[in-house]
């Protein structure tokens, strides 16, 4: 008595059911009766749906992890993913003040708190801190370097302080010596010299 064929919804089936019992392609075509040619297809489906199985079962099994995890593991885990401080208040839904002590401790454990620090003073001056980087990566200008720039920059102005300082102090000595040499024309006009002895005919 003759096998009765299968179609080909019972085919994929069957097919299925021997790849997920791990036989080769050889054995699949003599149990199945089917060319490599229609396995490959159910095959390549089969291994797609698998590897989104898995990806799904890893994914869960890393939030059942980190759901277990203290408050402040799983802010610091967000933090090394690279997540913002922002997208941590929004994924834990608490409160900003917290994430930004949690993230005030993250960075003290990364020994980076002088970092933020440094942001928490200049925050509003980080553009111009940027242009200066950007200016000393073109230039190949090192750190060094650019403190003495700065440093030279400070005496410059102390510099520039001093001779502003020396101008006015010789207007001021200008003005003290026109004062003075208008008080001598004045104390010439006022004070003539004592005149030398009259002529005889002045003699009565």
């Amino acid at each position: 008595m003759s096998e009765i064929p299968l179609n080909k919804f019972e085919k994929r089936d069957l097919i299925l059911r021997l790849l997920k019992e791990g036989k080769t392609y050889r054995e699949i075509c003599h149990i199945a009766h089917v060319s490599p040619r229609e396995i490959k297809p159910i095959a390549k489906e089969y291994e797609r749906k698998k590897r989104l199985e898995n990806k799904k079962e890893e994914k869960d099994n890393q939030s059942t992890q980190i759901k277990k995890l203290s408050l402040s593991s799983r802010a610091f885990k967000l933090f090394i993913d690279g997540k913002k401080p922002t997208e941590v208040v929004i994924e834990l839904d608490i409160p900003p003040e917290k994430v930004e002590k949690l993230w005030s401790q993250f960075l003290k454990s990364e020994r980076m708190e002088e970092c933020y620090d440094f942001f928490q003073m200049c925050q509003y001056y980080i553009p111009t801190f940027l242009t200066i980087d950007n200016f000393m990566k073109r230039n190949n200008i090192s750190g060094p370097d650019i403190a003495n720039v700065l440093r030279k920059a400070n005496s410059v102005i102390n510099l520039n302080q001093t001779i502003l300082n020396l101008k006015g102090e010789i207007e001021k000595l200008k003005q003290n010596k026109n004062n003075y040499s208008l008080n001598q024309n004045t104390m010439k006009i006022y004070y003539l010299p004592p005149l030398g002895p009259l002529p005889r005919y002045y003699n009565w």
